[in-house]
């Protein structure tokens, strides 16, 4: 494979994107913004980052002295060792439909700054922020997390090119920084996806229609929930797309 598109700069985009940069593929990231790259679900989280993952590599930058790993050393050393890999390349910029080839298969996506970016395969990591509305309280706002705003774009392009989506809901406790909240999002309606198994644990998936050739989702998005699990889902993708052969029109393994 020559080159692949992460949407969506969070734990399992990151892991992603490291993952096949340091294999040697043309790799860019695209990310609504470049401060909240690998952003945890709270100021001090308590979770294990899962091993031979670039959370795991940092662990120890980020942890305090309780032993918690905290978001803002983690989120600025993710930053800087991404931008470090040659084969890789960190994009701010908002997807807002997918870009088709001319037999109808998946070569990118199309931004709303306006450049398109292409690749061979494209991966939505995107997390929670297809549809997403906040709860916080009484106030309903248009965000993925706090402070982040959604953008419906790229939600409403995959609905109307015929993907089947649901809603599903994400409850975040808070702490001592920020407060508890709620996500309403949508997510890929599993009949439309090709599970991807690694020792019998389903890690992504890709497109299984022949009109979604090229296309993978990954984390939350196929409603898998929590960073752990997202980390180890970014990692095990990148094992196997660095070996797989380019996608074609046969399917996307």
């Amino acid at each position: 494979m020559r080159s692949l598109l992460v949407v969506g700069g969070g734990a399992a985009g990151c892991e992603l994107a490291w993952g096949l940069a340091r294999r040697g593929v043309a790799t860019t990231l695209l990310t609504t913004s470049l401060d909240t790259l690998y952003a945890l679900p709270a100021d001090a989280w308590p979770g294990r980052p899962p091993p031979a993952t670039l959370w795991s590599a940092l662990a120890s930058e980020a942890r305090d002295a309780a032993g918690l790993q905290r978001a803002g050393p983690l989120r600025r050393a993710a930053k800087r060792e991404l931008e470090r890999l040659a084969d890789l390349r960190v994009v701010q910029s908002n997807a807002t439909g997918l870009l088709r080839g001319d037999a109808g298969e998946v070569v990118g996506v199309r931004t709303w700054e306006g450049p398109a970016v292409r690749a061979e395969r494209t991966v939505l990591a995107v997390g929670s922020f297809l549809g997403a509305r906040l709860a916080l309280g009484p106030a309903v706002e248009l965000a993925g997390r706090l402070s982040e705003m959604a953008y419906d774009d790229l939600r409403d392009d995959l609905r109307d090119t015929g993907l089947r989506l649901r809603r599903a809901t994400v409850a975040l406790a808070g702490d001592g920084v920020a407060p508890p909240y709620a996500v309403e999002h949508d997510v890929v309606d599993e009949d439309e996806l090709a599970p991807l198994r690694v020792d019998g644990r389903v890690v992504a998936a890709a497109g299984r229609a022949r009109r979604w050739a090229g296309l993978w989702f990954v984390g939350a998005c196929t409603g898998e929930v929590g960073i752990e699990t997202a980390a180890a889902a970014g990692r095990d993708l990148a094992a196997h797309l660095a070996q797989a052969p380019s996608p074609g029109l046969s399917g996307n393994a």
